[in-house]
This record gives C-alpha cells, structure tokens and sequence, in this order.
C-alpha cells in the first residue's frame, strides 16, 4: 500500500512533458507564434507608411465665391449669370529649403530604427529562449537522477523499518536514511521550483495562447555544437560587436535621424511659397480677370529658433549616448568572454572519465551496501556526494552553454 501511494506522489510531482521539442522546433515556434514579437513588427509597417506620407506633396487648395443676392435692381439670388459676379482661385504650398526632401531621409532614417528596435528585440528573445532552454533541460536531467536515488532510498527505508520493527537493525540506521530522504527531496524541490519557472517562460516565449506542456530536448547535433573552441580573440569578439549589435548600431543611426532633423528644423526657418491662380468675373479692375498670386509669411519674430537649439542639443545628446553604448558594449562581451573561458575549463569535466566511475562507483557501492559489505555510514556518506555530484555536473554543462549564449549574444553573431 506506501509503495502504491509512493508511487501515485511520484506520478502527480514529477512535472510531465507532453511534446519533445528540439531547439529548433522550439525556434520555429518562437518566430511563428511570439505575440510580443509580432506586435512590434507592426512598429516597422507604421515607419514605412510615415515614409510614404512624407513622399506625398501637400494637396493643393481650391476656392470659390458666388453672389448671394444682387442688390442691383434685378433682385437676384445667386446671380452668377453674364451680369453676376463669381470668382475662384487654386493655389498650391511649395516648401523651400528642400524641407521635403529632409522629411523623406529622417522618416527613412526612423524606419531603419524601428528595423533595428525589432532586432534588438528578436536579439534579446532569442537568448531568453535559448537560455530557458538548456536550463530546464539540465535542471530536468538533475530531476531524474534524484528520483531515481528517492525511488532507492525508499525501498531500503522501507525494508530497514521492517527490520528495524523487528529489532534486527538500529534505528539510528534508518533515521540516516531517512535525512538522506529528506536532503534529496529539498534539493529536488528546489530544482522542480526553478524548472517551474523557466518553464512558464519559455512557454509564455513559444506559447501561440493555447495550452501547450514541452519537454526542452535539444539534438546532439544541437550539443555538440558547443563542443568547438571560440578561435577569435577578446577584440575580434569585441569589433564584431560594434559592427553587429542592433543596440550599438541604433545609438549610430539615432544621431544621424536626430542630423536630420537639425537639418529639417533649419529649413523650416525659410518661409514657404504659396503661388496660385485667380479669376474674378465682375469684381476686379477689369471684367473676367484672371491673376497670379503669390504670398510668402514674413519671418519677422518666429525663425524656428527653439526648435534649432533643441535640434542640435538632441545631435550632442545622442552622439554621448553613442559612446557610453559602445562602452557597454566592449565591456559585455569582455565579461561574457571571460565567465565562457572559466566555464570551459569547469565542463572539461563533464567530458572527462568521472561521470563513468561516478556510476561504476555508485553501482559498486549499492551492491556492497545491500550485501552489508559496507557500514550505513559509508553507503549514506556516498551517496550525498554522488548526488551532489551529479547535479554539479548537470550545473556545469547548464552554466558552460549559457556562457556559450552570452557570447553569441554579447558579439550578435552565432559563434555557436
């Protein structure tokens, strides 16, 4: 009946994945499905139609005056006849300074922001994904390994209760069972909690808004990808930053949108042309007049000063920001140079002989323990630091390939 009940908590505390999905897959998913991602690609549609409406001329104006009523002795309503009175007029804006054509290249220039603005975003997503990815893959790994030892330990735990009932072993033999129980089942609890989270992240990453429950199962070409050794040194890693980040790169593009507006706010300072037709039947100097008309503002008080000076302090604001990105930028990929060579030498390990006598070792010691070769205190001192030792092994390969993805995501480009 406990082992019935044991294994009934097992099958409701274990998480269970419906759906193995390769890295890949996963990737496929993101890109067809990520709401945040196809909300923000609009940003690139709505750039593109600024662009187009800042292509097209201003409309011209039309206008037309008929007589009400004629106060001549005919009494007329509306007299627009050979005798009446009507004129019209058409007149047409013409923006001088070349105002037009500096509105086309800065809404240009805004549309290839709101392209980079989107890649930062894929660029960022990306890594959240990836990084989720591995980490629930390990973490899931990790799991398994400790419920393997819990579905163990149970049964000696029930075993040596039995006996102990019988007073054939002490009960101090089965309180350390019993701790050793207990340990694993904290550690398990915490890595379930993590792997909850990462998890609901991941999910909320690929999710298209219905219920999906996937096990991260990358391929071992998906793994072995990590295993080739990065042959760029700290500046090729650091040059290929600048000439690759979409954050480094918008803080460029964003002082030549800002050049172009100082260049726009600049031509709006020379007054507009507004030229036109006119025709006027009865109430010009002569009957059926027809003129040319011209009108230009006068730029007596408003020279578009405020906006020049604010123009030129936004250029000095993003020509500073431009720096303190490419700062940021030399000193990201540094750090995720340097955690990547400290974690390459730590998952030497996972590639080495100890995973394989851990398990000869371990095999070797339950089957000692169980033949009472070896005393419950060293059966229980092993297996703690089996256990650890396999979850720090599941942790090393975990922090050795986000190290991998911090690279690829520090420098924008797929080293791995």
């Amino acid at each position: 009946m406990n082992k019935l009940i044991f294994g009934l908590f097992f099958f409701f505390a274990v998480p269970t994945f419906s759906q193995n999905i390769s890295l890949e897959q996963c990737e496929a998913q993101f890109l067809k499905n990520n709401l945040l991602l196809l909300a923000n690609h609009y940003n690139i549609d709505i750039s593109q139609a600024e662009l187009l409406q800042e292509k097209i001329w201003d409309n011209p104006e039309f206008g037309f005056d008929i007589n009400a009523w004629s106060p001549n002795e005919d009494k007329k309503f509306f007299n627009a006849g050979k005798y009446g009175q009507k004129s019209a007029y058409i007149q047409q804006l013409i923006r001088l300074g070349g105002q037009r054509g500096k509105s086309i290249d800065l809404a240009k220039t805004n549309a290839q922001l709101a392209e980079l603005d989107f890649a930062s975003l894929m660029q960022n997503l990306k890594f959240q994904l990836r990084s989720y990815f591995f980490t629930i893959y390990f973490d899931d790994k990790s799991i398994a390994q400790i419920d393997k030892q819990l579905l163990n330990l149970k049964t000696l735990i029930d075993n040596y209760t039995e006996q102990e009932a019988k007073g054939n072993i002490a009960l101090k033999d089965v309180v350390r069972l019993q701790n050793l129980y207990l340990s694993l089942k904290t550690d398990r609890a915490e890595l379930l909690n993590n792997l909850i989270e990462n998890k609901k992240n991941l999910e909320i990453l690929v999710s298209d808004g219905t219920e999906q429950n996937i096990n991260p199962t990358p391929t071992e070409a998906e793994l072995d990808v990590y295993q080739k050794p990065i042959t760029n040194n700290l500046e090729d890693l650091q040059k290929t930053a600048l000439e690759n980040r979409p954050d480094y790169l918008k803080a460029i593009k964003q002082i030549e949108a800002n050049n172009w507006n100082l260049k726009l706010q600049k031509s709006l300072s020379v007054p507009d042309v507004t030229i036109g037709a006119a025709y006027d039947q009865n109430g010009g100097a002569f009957k059926n007049q027809t003129d040319l008309t011209i009108s230009i503002p006068l730029p007596l008080w408003n020279k578009n000063k405020g906006n020049i000076r604010m123009a030129k302090t936004l250029v000095e604001q993003a020509e500073m920001e431009k720096k303190s990105q490419e700062v940021e930028v030399t000193v990201e990929v540094k750090s995720a140079y340097l955690k990547y060579v400290e974690q390459k030498t730590n998952y030497e390990l996972v590639n080495s002989s100890i995973p394989k006598n851990l398990e000869k070792v371990y095999e070797g010691i339950y089957s000692n323990f169980i033949k009472r070769n070896i005393s419950m205190l060293e059966f229980t001192d092993f297996l703690e630091s089996y256990n650890q030792s396999i979850i720090s092994l599941n942790q090393i390969s975990k922090s050795f390939i986000n190290a991998c993805e911090e690279i690829n995501f520090s420098t924008a480009s797929k080293l791995f």
